[in-house]
């Protein structure tokens, strides 16, 4: 078998494990988000100015599903639009505090999710892992997001 399909595949499964274990504890605990609006929620998080077209580049998806998927946000007071300061065209997108305290809620369930999948791999084994991750976006042309 070719290595970029078993990187690929590799790579595939091993999201959705996260992705699957991840939702179910959302769901568990009554938080209902979507694994997508907690990556937007984070982003959000680390920068106070993206707007739609900024997390629509950054997730690689249509404007149109991240529009969608704000919008929920929105409607549950999660985030606000706010006018941005140097362009009062652009509208940033800003946690609220609910929106604040429900994130932090999600980073601590996959928190745990991550320590539960990571048990039995070595610090040295992790950091050649998320180097080996860094390469490959850097090559997929990729800018790193060394903080999320």
């Amino acid at each position: 078998m070719e290595s970029s399909k078993i990187l690929g595949y590799m790579l595939g499964r091993s999201l959705r494990v996260f992705k699957n274990q991840l939702i179910f504890e959302f769901k568990e605990k009554k938080i209902e988000l979507s694994f997508e609006q907690f990556v937007i929620l984070h982003l959000l998080n680390a920068d106070c100015n993206l707007i739609q077209q900024d997390l629509a580049n950054h997730l690689q998806k249509d404007k149109s599903i991240i529009v969608r998927q704000i919008h929920y946000l929105l409607e549950n007071q999660y985030v606000v639009r706010l006018t941005n300061k140097a362009d009062k065209r652009k509208r940033n997108l800003i946690l609220t505090k609910n929106g604040l305290e429900l994130l932090n809620q999600m980073k601590e369930i996959a928190l745990e999710i991550s320590k539960k999948l990571l048990i039995g791999v070595s610090e040295k084994e992790l950091e050649i892992f998320r180097n080996v991750l860094m390469k490959i976006q850097e090559n997929g042309g990729a800018e790193a997001k060394k903080n999320l």
